[in-house]
Parts: C-alpha cells; sequence; structure tokens
C-alpha cells in the first residue's frame, strides 16, 4: 500500500483497496498549488451539501448502488440519472454516487450524470490521494466521503484539507470509538457513522446508535447502512442522526421514492414526538 493507506487486515476490504491504488497509480498527484489554482472565485459546495441534511426531521442521502461485496447484485442501473430523478421525486436531499468500478460496479461517469440534476452530490469511494477529491470537484460533487478506516490520521488530514481546498464537504466515516475520536480531530462537515463493519462485512444498527448518541454537536450526523424499513428510519432519527444514506433498501424497491417517502414519514413522527 502507498504511504497513508491503512493495511486494515480484512482480506476483502484490502482486495478492494488494492484495487483501487492499483488504478490510481498513474493519476497520483499531491500538488495543492495545482488542485487550488483558479478556485478562489468559485463558490462554495460546502453548504449546499450540509445544510440541506439539516433539514427539520431525518433527510434522507438517496444512493445509487449497483452491487457490493456483501451482496452481489442490488439493481440493474442502465440509467443513473432517470433513478436519481425518482429519488428527488420522493423527497431526497442529496445523492450518494458510487464511483468504485470493480466491486460496486460504479464509474464517476455516473456521478457527473447525477450531479446534473441540482442535489448536492457525494463521491462515495475508496478515497486514497487527493486527485480523486480533484475529480469529484470535476465531476460536480458537493462533498467527498473519507473513510477513517483505510487512511492513517496524516492522509485523512491532507484529504480533508484537500475537500476544504475545493470547497467540497468532507463526509468522514466510522464506526468505532477509536475512529470518531480520529475523525473529531479533523473537523469534518458531517460524521458518517457507518453500522457495517468494513472489516467484517458485518451490519449492526444498534452500535451505530450508541455512537450516534455520543458524538458530539458540530457536524452533520448521518446514519449510514442498515437502515431497509420506516422503522430503521426512526431509530435512527431518535439516536440524533441529521440524515440517513440509504442504498440497497432503496435500489431494490419497486417505487423507489415511494419508499424514500416512507423512510422519511416515519422519521418525521419521531421529531414531532420530540
Amino acid at each position: 500500500m502507498p504511504a497513508g493507506v491503512r493495511e486494515t487486515g480484512s482480506a476483502r476490504l484490502d482486495t478492494i483497496l488494492r484495487a483501487v491504488v492499483e488504478r490510481r497509480a498513474p493519476g497520483r498527484s499531491s500538488s495543492r498549488a495545482a488542485r487550488v489554482e483558479g478556485r478562489a472565485a468559485e463558490s462554495s459546495r460546502v453548504h449546499a451539501f450540509a445544510d440541506a441534511l439539516r433539514a427539520p426531521g431525518l433527510s434522507v442521502i438517496a444512493e445509487c448502488k449497483r452491487r457490493s461485496p456483501s451482496a452481489g447484485t442490488l439493481a440493474d442501473v442502465p440509467d443513473v440519472r432517470a433513478l436519481c430523478e425518482r429519488y428527488r421525486a420522493g423527497g431526497a436531499a442529496a445523492l450518494s454516487i458510487l464511483t468504485e468500478r470493480d466491486h460496486f460496479g460504479g464509474a464517476p461517469e455516473d456521478l457527473a450524470a447525477a450531479a446534473e440534476l441540482g442535489l448536492p452530490c457525494l463521491r462515495k469511494d475508496f478515497v486514497v490521494d487527493v486527485g480523486m477529491v480533484d475529480e469529484a470537484h470535476a465531476l460536480g460533487a458537493s462533498a467527498v466521503l473519507l473513510l477513517a478506516v483505510c487512511v492513517d490520521d496524516v492522509l485523512l488530514a491532507e484529504l480533508r484539507a484537500a475537500a476544504r481546498d475545493a470547497g467540497l464537504a468532507a463526509l468522514v466515516e466510522i464506526h468505532d470509538e477509536e475512529e470518531l475520536e480520529r475523525a473529531l480531530a479533523v473537523d469534518p462537515d458531517c460524521l458518517g457513522v457507518n453500522a457495517r463493519d468494513l472489516r467484517t462485512f458485518d451490519v449492526d444498527l444498534g452500535r451505530a446508535c450508541g455512537l450516534l448518541e455520543r458524538a458530539p454537536a458540530g457536524p452533520v450526523l448521518v446514519a449510514e447502512s442498515g437502515i431497509r424499513t420506516p422503522a430503521d428510519a426512526a431509530r435512527v432519527r431518535a439516536a440524533g442522526a441529521d440524515a440517513a444514506l440509504v442504498g440497497e433498501a432503496l435500489v431494490r424497491a419497486n417505487a423507489p421514492e415511494d419508499a424514500l417517502r416512507a423512510l422519511r414519514a416515519a422519521a418525521g413522527e419521531v421529531l414531532r414526538a420530540d
């Protein structure tokens, strides 16, 4: 692995990381001057993403994901834009677009197509160098996912700084208490609490809710994975989540816009009960 990218001890996760690193090798970049040149006049996209998730109730980040290592093929998505239009009709606050090719069936072109709709977009990938942050900006993303489990503290800080330089929100994802402390050290715009342990791919929504309850005020809190039903959405909202990132339940649904409305409605009831 290159400097900063961690060996996680998980054969499945390390295989994914090596594939990403090998694909990135010809285009790796760490030139901050080249990255920020000419961007001073650009409006920041940070607020577009973070503010969208702070709306009353539980905001939904609707994900376009064709397959995953744990579940295999999820859905045939020949037209990403068409799926995202249905998400928008259902009230999605933002979109999450998988761009990892080998294991999730995504592509950078998917992100560019989704960004044309005008909703804030998250680039979801295994970001291993600042060049991938640049790509996210160029493709129209408003935010980039940074995985604490996959990078050391030095690279995490560098990637977070690159996102800030590019005017992108940083959604830093964690799964345990140690990663929570590491994430808070880089002052993320959004803190993603993943119910799935990427080392084992096991899902524990209860553990994620416990972390959400312990997270400090400041960053937007995003619940990730394991949110399949309206009851799950209400549960993470009650634990303090501002938003939920939902993929599998939506791409598998016959009417994803209706499934999305049901998640939002259930979580809205929790807000009114507060």
